[in-house]
């Protein structure tokens, strides 16, 4: 009787929904969407193809086609500097979090039995707000009374003479280490729930093969882990690529350009040159770089099941 009612009760929501009747309850997100997301883009790339400026009179919106990205291309050397940098800072950053955070997986994995406190104490730094982390951290490194910048003059690390967010050859490097320590936890819970979910099954065999754990470490456990690593870097790698928050609490891009990654240039030139028209084009550039990465990403989780099948 149960199982009549259940397939009558499926019969019937099948016939609303081959009748048209989701269309009309689809269209309320699908104009959240529009308005939250298409719309806006679609108003940035006007806005890259025209000259407005509230620093200028004179340039008030008008059409100019693809001048601001001719000449973002061609001539403006502090964008492809800012461009740069930001590939550096995502690169390093990524990188270092990845292997800290895959080691440290592998480590609780392996060797921790009761994961849960130390699961909870790893959600910490990455629950904490970014303009919150880059205060926390402004204050202790601060030049003159920070406690980590006390502690390391007095270990003779660092020159009581020296600043670290006054040096350009150390204002990079320290904003590299903050997003490490903020955002290895992050690397490390999605590479432990990766690897909680593998398959015994494969081990159990390569095991009574004789197979090493080495072996089997890079032979089956990267193999298997192979679309989270790509899903988690493709996610910290697009975070990283927008960073801003913290920079613009720690340096707001300085001492001079050191610390100016793409999106505090992309803010200094709409909010503080208020060159909205080129403003906008910079900020295309940043959406551009994020779905190449989208795109990139994307074929590396699905190169395995795209790879074509061969017979015996």
């Amino acid at each position: 009787m149960i199982a009549m009612m259940t397939s009558q009760q499926h019969s019937k929501s099948r016939f609303i929904l081959d009748h048209g009747v989701a269309l009309p309850l689809i269209i309320p997100a699908t104009l959240l969407v529009f308005i939250f997301l298409v719309a806006p883009f679609g108003y940035m790339t006007y806005t890259a193809m025209t000259d407005l400026s509230f620093a200028n009179a004179s340039q008030k919106g008008s059409f100019i086609g693809l001048d601001n990205f001719r000449y973002l291309v061609r001539e403006d050397d502090i964008f492809w500097g800012s461009f740069w940098l930001t590939l550096r800072f995502v690169f390093f950053s990524v990188l270092i979090e990845f292997l800290l955070g895959f080691a440290l997986a592998w480590t609780i994995w392996r060797y921790i039995e009761r994961q849960r406190l130390l699961v909870t104490l790893l959600l910490i730094p990455m629950m904490v707000a970014p303009v919150a982390v880059g205060l926390i951290w402004r204050l202790l490194l601060q030049g003159d009374f920070g406690m980590i910048t006390h502690y390391l003059h007095q270990l003779g690390l660092l020159p009581q003479t020296v600043a670290i967010f006054s040096t350009p050859q150390l204002v990079m490097p320290a904003i590299i280490a903050i997003d490490v320590w903020q955002w290895t936890p992050f690397v490390t819970l999605i590479i432990l729930a990766g690897l909680m979910s593998l398959p015994k099954a494969p081990f159990e065999a390569a095991t009574m093969d004789g197979a090493t754990p080495l072996r089997q470490f890079f032979d089956i456990t990267l193999p298997l882990l192979r679309p989270i690593i790509a899903l988690v870097l493709l996610l910290r790698g697009i975070d990283a690529f927008k960073e801003f928050d913290k920079v613009f609490i720690l340096t707001g891009g300085g001492p001079g350009t050191v610390s100016e990654l793409l999106s505090i240039y992309a803010y200094r030139v709409n909010f503080k040159n208020w060159n909205l028209g080129y403003g906008a084009s910079v900020a295309f550039m940043v959406y551009l770089v994020v779905l190449i990465m989208c795109s990139v990403f994307y074929k590396a989780i699905n190169w395995q099941s795209n790879k074509p099948v061969v017979k015996a």
